[in-house]
């Protein structure tokens, strides 16, 4: 590939600082994502940190091109995308049907009477609203697929398999996934809606269910060779929690640890369909940075 002196010397420069690099970009959303929640604070006035996402992806693409690169290099390109989109979809429809189903059983053997209510809410930010607010989520997510998945898979995971084995990378970026999504403890604790010890299990639980989600999205992005099975089952994922709720006598949403505890282990378990399927289609592995996927 043919590259300007600059763009060369930075794509020198990315090969040398695999670990370095995606700290950087890291930090830099986080910075974004601070003032986002923090200053701004847009997700209590649109639901959606929209301004943070946006920057984030820009962010990506910025950096890709000035190695050289393009959005095809982090596995936006358009080998295998129809297979990966329908073992993407496939997967994470499973896991939704599932965990749903395990958590309306338990509540209705329980006596709480539950039943199905489709409606807009992001309950992160605890703002609801009609079908235009439902459409602004569904940007929303899947600006939000593209920013997270492109950091933390395409660009973090490719990046780690340079010095590290895929699943000591595909860890550390899950790791990484799981601290981003902190901002949401913190703030309900600087708000006094969590006291230290809420603090600190809240965080505990986001740190280990975000953490596994973000292992699988990685293993996925790993067997599939491309991010679009990834982008789809992250953006299926969170679009369906904004729509899709459960109502008890106990009110709307109030009690989720079944689905989350369902949800967490299933997506554990649709590793082996991954394989599975992947491995029936003949689907190349995506490859450290600085090498080709064929």
């Amino acid at each position: 590939m043919n590259r300007s002196p600059r763009a060369q010397k930075w794509y020198d420069w990315s090969l040398r600082h695999t670990i370095l690099i995606p700290i950087i970009l890291f930090i830099i959303a986080v910075i974004f994502k601070t003032f986002d929640v923090f200053v701004f604070r847009i997700d209590e006035l649109l639901g959606e940190i929209i301004i943070s996402k946006s920057l984030g992806f820009l962010l990506i693409v910025a950096y890709l091109w000035f190695v050289g690169k393009s959005v095809t290099a982090i596995g936006l390109h358009g080998k295998f995308v129809a297979k990966s989109l329908i073992i993407g979809s496939t997967g994470i429809i499973l896991i939704l049907l599932f965990s749903y189903g395990l958590q309306f059983g338990v509540l209705a053997g329980a006596g709480k009477e539950p039943s199905l209510v489709f409606t807009a809410i992001d309950p992160t930010a605890g703002v609801t609203g009609g079908v235009a607010f439902a459409m602004f989520l569904l940007v929303g997510n899947f600006v939000n697929s593209f920013m997270e998945e492109g950091l933390f898979r395409g660009v973090m995971l490719r990046h780690f398999r340079v010095s590290l084995s895929f699943w000591r990378a595909n860890f550390l970026q899950a790791a990484f996934f799981g601290i981003w999504h902190l901002n949401w403890p913190i703030k309900q604790f600087l708000t006094g809606q969590l006291d230290v010890g809420g603090l600190a299990s809240q965080s505990l639980i986001i740190l280990i269910a975000t953490g596994i989600v973000g292992f699988a999205m990685g293993y996925l992005y790993l067997k599939t060779g491309n991010l679009w099975g990834p982008w789809i089952m992250h953006t299926i994922n969170n679009s369906v929690q904004n729509m899709v709720h459960i109502q008890t006598i106990d009110g709307l949403d109030s009690d989720m640890m079944v689905f989350q505890i369902a949800l967490t282990f299933s997506l554990v378990a649709i590793m082996l369909f991954f394989r599975a399927l992947t491995k029936r289609f003949q689907m190349p592995e995506v490859k450290p940075w600085g090498q080709e996927t064929s």
